[in-house]
């Protein structure tokens, strides 16, 4: 039982050192720019998919026209 005890202080402690060595580190210079692309490829898929007076009746309509080509396969 002691050594159980021990066992679970210890995994304690360090998971605290990990923890707190993880919250110090920097990203790299490489992760930063991954970091830029990744968020302005985000943003420009942001603008695409921002409603508009065209996207709505755009997607209803393949909704519309998928329920209908699914529904004449199966009802066929």
């Amino acid at each position: 039982m002691r050594e159980l005890i021990q066992m679970l202080e210890n995994l304690s402690n360090d998971l605290e050192e990990f923890f707190s060595r993880f919250s110090r580190r920097q990203p790299t210079p490489q992760q930063i720019k991954n970091k830029i692309i990744l968020d302005r490829k985000l943003r420009k898929l942001k603008k695409a998919l921002t409603p508009d007076e065209i996207i709505f009746p755009m997607l209803l309509g393949i909704i519309i026209l998928g329920a209908v080509g699914f529904l004449a396969i199966k009802l066929s």
